[in-house]
């Protein structure tokens, strides 16, 4: 009896902490966009939540008037950087994918106002802060709620396993 109940624990430890890896090197690969302004041309920087820079990922560019057509496409730069001068206002979209499956959809809003272009610039995609989307869509918070709910469900799981085995 001693050494199933061994055995499940085990099992549980392992799981979680493969399940605990994996979370962690989704995160690091997280992509992370924002733009400035250099007088007309928005200029787009791309990062991994590790830091790194996705350097010559491809990049497509959607106008407000047409959101089907690509606007203009390419390369990023070997800095994750990609820059284009948008011809119109509203929003414009930019998608940006590697070569590993991240992917990545950026908005830039185009007025009239060079000036109110630049303090928008400023406003970055995905920020740091805990209630921006991570891996998978669900906010950091959330995510640490969910896998602490995870060790919980699993604690329970081996607390009634190790009370079914006293019963027998």
């Amino acid at each position: 009896m001693h050494s199933f109940y061994t055995r499940n624990v085990a099992a549980i430890v392992l799981g979680t902490l493969l399940l605990a890896l994996g979370a962690s090197q989704a995160h690091a690969h997280a992509l992370y966009a924002a733009h400035t302004w250099q007088g007309t041309l928005a200029l787009v920087q791309f990062a991994y939540a590790g830091g790194e820079k996705p350097t010559y990922a491809k990049v497509e560019v959607y106008s407000p008037a047409d959101s089907k057509v690509e606007f203009q496409n390419g390369r990023t730069d070997a800095q994750g950087r990609f820059a284009f001068m948008p011809d119109a206002q509203g929003q414009w979209r930019i998608i940006m994918a590697d070569n590993m499956g991240h992917r990545v959809e950026h908005a830039v809003d185009v007025s009239a106002d060079p000036t109110a272009q630049q303090a928008a610039g400023q406003n970055a995609d995905n920020a740091a802060s805990g209630a921006t989307p991570g891996v998978g869509g669900f906010s950091i918070p959330l995510r640490i709620l969910l896998g602490l709910s995870l060790l919980a469900n699993m604690a329970l799981i081996a607390a009634a396993l190790r009370r079914r085995q006293k019963r027998c």
